[in-house]
């Protein structure tokens, strides 16, 4: 498994219009269950009005999922922080999608801040509380 070609993508989006976060556990439910059958990880962060993914997996299964994101009508203005290959192994290999409810904290506007990669390296060094599911 160590071996496989993987993508790495990263975004962020606000909370459409007409949806209350409320949704998010069903978007956790459903994401969970997705990516543990196609063998997607990442982690999820939501501070009540933006959310923050990054996701890592097999090239063309990663490149679908990218585009149902897009399509999904509980968020808008989607924004790619990053989009590529991966290299040296997943950075979450055992979290189908963990979760962080960030409302209290400024995470989501410092991954913006940054570069790609330091975004992800903040992401990365905080110590959050996730729901790791």
């Amino acid at each position: 498994m160590s071996n496989e070609a993987l993508s790495q993508f990263a975004y962020y989006s606000t909370l459409a219009d007409g949806h209350s976060a409320s949704c998010v556990g069903a978007i956790i439910k459903a994401a969970r269950a997705f990516n543990a059958t196609h063998g997607i990880t990442g982690v999820l962060l939501f501070d009540g009005e933006r959310f923050c993914q990054y996701i890592e997996g097999e090239p063309t299964t990663l490149d679908m999922l990218v585009q149902r994101i897009r399509q999904d009508a509980r968020h808008k203005d989607v924004v790619t922080l990053l989009h590529e290959p991966l290299y040296g192994g997943r950075r979450y290999p055992s979290w189908s999608m963990a979760f962080s409810d960030v409302d209290e904290d400024a995470i989501i506007e410092q991954m913006i801040a940054r570069t790609p990669h330091a975004a992800l390296a903040l992401l990365k060094d905080r110590h959050l509380t996730l729901d790791i599911g």
